[in-house]
């Protein structure tokens, strides 16, 4: 695979890379990307484990639910809350897998039905290309607004800064996460419309519902 046709110019132009990928994409490198923002998650919960940072002071974390709700902030499943990121930082790298290939699987279904021909492996590599780099941006972005600004944070939702500072960093998560992920999603059809000469509006269910999988996955396991 030359220059030109390397799966990491998906990440800055994802129509015309797709469309110059060849017929047997290699899926190595993807693999190496998802393992390596995994990993970069999975260290980061650990580290937030060892330093004891979920759950937060039991006052504290009144606060977090009342602006976030109990269902962003407990755990969803029956752990004990001070475990929680060591069980996160356990299945994260599974987990990342487990998403790249349901939402490669489901773009690469929904283009059949629509008469595309592009190989598994080709939607292997434009997921993982287009949607993991969003993710590690939103990871590193995530652990500032949690471990780097989370006093600063704390002082907004309490009302010490201000009704504009508290209704920022209310909703803040809520739109960073979404415009994140949508835009992976965004080029998961974008270069699905690459991929496969579709025309446009074929490309937004793919995009649609490969966005789906890890907002679902993430929403409820993540914590």
């Amino acid at each position: 695979m030359n220059a030109s046709t390397s799966p990491f110019r998906i990440m800055v132009s994802p129509y015309r890379s797709a469309r110059e990928l060849p017929a047997l994409a290699r899926v190595r490198p993807a693999v190496l990307l998802v393992l390596g923002v995994s990993l970069f998650m999975a260290i980061g919960l650990f580290i937030s484990f060892l330093n004891h940072s979920y759950p937060p002071p039991p006052d504290v974390l009144k606060i977090w639910v009342d602006a976030w709700g109990e269902f962003y902030m407990l755990p969803f499943l029956k752990i004990p809350p001070e475990s929680y990121r060591l069980f996160a930082a356990i299945i994260m790298v599974p987990l990342a897998f487990a998403m790249w290939m349901l939402m490669a699987g489901t773009a690469k279904l929904l283009s059949l039905l629509m008469g595309g021909r592009a190989s598994y492996e080709q939607y292997l590599v434009t997921t993982a290309f287009s949607f993991f780099p969003f993710w590690f941006l939103a990871g590193i972005i995530d652990m500032i607004f949690s471990g780097v600004i989370d006093g600063y944070v704390l002082q907004a939702l309490t009302g010490q800064l201000g009704p504009f500072a508290s209704v920022f960093w209310i909703n803040f998560p809520k739109f960073f996460y979404t415009i994140l992920y949508g835009l992976g999603g965004m080029w998961i059809g974008i270069s699905a419309a690459g991929l496969e000469s579709f025309q446009w509006w074929k490309a937004v269910p793919i995009a649609l519902f490969s966005f789906g999988w890890p907002m679902l996955l993430m929403s409820v396991l993540l914590r």
